[in-house]
Parts: structure tokens; sequence; C-alpha cells
């Protein structure tokens, strides 16, 4: 069995910059980042196609070839999931973890485009993806080819107060360190820096701080439905075998750029779910996050 096993973990949340910070700590020379970076080994309660055995797992830190003292894996959804924390506490409970957080409005828009890349959303618009939430906790108006129900309730996703106060309630808070995504796009030298510092290692190392996994839109929201759709019905059928080209045009249809402006009574309907998740966050963390909750 591969010898090396991870002792940091970046939890979440999607969306928030963790693939940027992966990809500034993986070239560091005493920094392993996993391959892939999101495994989500730990996360038993979301059904997204993550890495479900222990020797499956442990391979994903094996393929650099470097001495490591810090070790580490960034499953976006680990913060989200009921289990992942306390499963990886029972992995190694001298842990430590990097949280990422993001104004929730902004998250919940920008995993809707990512589901309908990658999940099977088949709701284009996003309003009615979003009033969706009640019933697909229920199960309904989930589309065939979304492999669980939790991956499109863009409101439970981006609750950070209820995830916060989980973790916190399990880990002490010295070992979380928190990043927001705001500070990162700001100054991401000085994040990087505070990383490096909370995992004890040489914190005047330098990279270059390019941007990665920026946020994306579909160009042709039909197109993406109608492949969404028939994904599904193959699901459905029992059919394995890949279409290349719809691969092809799901990926084409794709663009790079910051999202559209939202309705004012949506933002208005997004501001009052999250207003006392908003709160909650803000005492927990000592941190006033009200701004958040402008339109």
């Amino acid at each position: 069995m591969n010898g090396l096993q991870p002792n940091f973990f970046i939890i979440g949340a999607p969306k928030c910059g963790t693939t940027s910070m992966s990809v500034y700590l993986s070239s560091h020379p005493e920094i392993i980042i996993s391959n892939p970076k999101e495994p989500h080994y730990f996360s038993k309660d979301i059904n997204n196609g993550g890495i479900r055995k222990m020797q499956e797992y442990l391979e994903c830190f094996s393929s650099v070839d470097k001495k490591a003292n810090a070790i580490g894996e960034a499953s976006t959804l680990y913060l989200y999931s009921k289990v992942a924390v306390p499963n990886i506490l029972a992995f190694n409970k001298d842990v430590r973890f990097i949280v990422m957080l993001r104004n929730p409005k902004e998250v919940a828009y920008s995993y809707h485009q990512l589901a309908l890349k990658i999940f099977g959303e088949t709701e284009t618009n996003f309003e009615t993806a979003w009033d969706y939430l009640d019933d697909r906790q229920e199960g309904k108006h989930v589309p065939a080819g979304c492999p669980d129900n939790k991956l499109i309730c863009y409101g439970n996703i981006a609750k950070f107060g209820q995830q916060i106060e989980q973790l916190l309630s399990i880990v002490d808070h010295k070992k979380v360190h928190f990043i927001i995504f705001e500070d990162l796009d700001k100054n991401p030298k000085k994040e990087f820096q505070s990383v490096l510092e909370f995992l004890n290692l040489d914190s005047h190392y330098q990279t270059n701080f390019v941007i990665h996994n920026p946020t994306q839109t579909i160009k042709n929201l039909f197109v993406t439905k109608m492949i969404n759709k028939a994904f599904g019905m193959k699901k459905a059928l029992g059919i394995t075998k890949q279409f290349g080209i719809a691969n092809k045009i799901h990926s084409s249809n794709i663009k790079q750029g910051k999202h559209k402006l939202l309705d004012d009574q949506l933002l208005i309907k997004m501001n009052e779910f999250f207003h006392d998740d908003i709160q909650l966050l803000s005492t927990l963390l000592d941190k006033d996050f009200t701004h958040w909750l402008k339109n």
C-alpha cells in the first residue's frame, strides 16, 4: 500500500477558488496535491462519481516524486457532506482543514452553471432551478441524468453557516484555516502565504498567481438541455457507451467570463433564504459578512 497519506484537506466550497489554491500549493516543493484534485473519497453520502476504494484513493498521492511535509487534496463537497469530515477524522485525527468561502448567491449561480455541464441538470433557467429546492430534496424534478439530487439543491450547497457550524462542532478552530474568495481575488500572494504558515511551511516561497478554473457560462442553454436529456435517456436505458460527439458539443458550448446579473426579485428571494445563515456565519467566524446580503 502506498505510504503517502493526506494530512490536510481543502474541503470547499465549490466555485470559491479551490482550484487556483490547489495549483499554487502543488508548485511548492514540500507539498503534494492529489491527482485528481477532487477524489471525493470521504463524502460517502453524495454520489458524484468519487473514488470508493481506499487503495485507489491512496494511489491519488503516489504520482509525484518528491518528499513532502504536507500532503493534501481538495474535494469541494466535503464541507457540504454530512459524513465527510467525521470520516476524515476517523482516518486521521491530526489533519488540518482549509475552507474557502464566497458570497453564497454567486456560488449557487456558478454551481448551477457547473451542474449544467457535468451533473446532468436540464433546467437551464436558474431561478426555476432555485425554486425547485424543496421538491428536489424530496426527489422531484431531478433529471434522469443527475447522479444525486443533493448535487442540484443549490441553496443547500451554499448554506455555509450551517456547514461551518457542523465543522466546528467536531474540529478545533485552530485546525481550520478560512479564506474568503474576495481576499484571494485581491491578494492571492497574501492568502497563499497564509496557507503556508498554517501548514507550518516556508511562507517565502513564490509561485505564479494565475487564475485557474475561472467562471464559466453556457453559450446556448437549449443545446445543453437537449444533450443532458439525451444523457438521462441513455442512463435510464442502461447504455454505457460514451457519446464522444455529444461531449465535444458540450465542451464547445462553454465560454469563460463573468455570469450575467441576476434579476432583482431573485436576489431578494435569495437574500431572504441566506439571511439567517449569513448571520450565523458572521457569528461563528467573528467577521461581518452582511455585505453579501446586498443586491
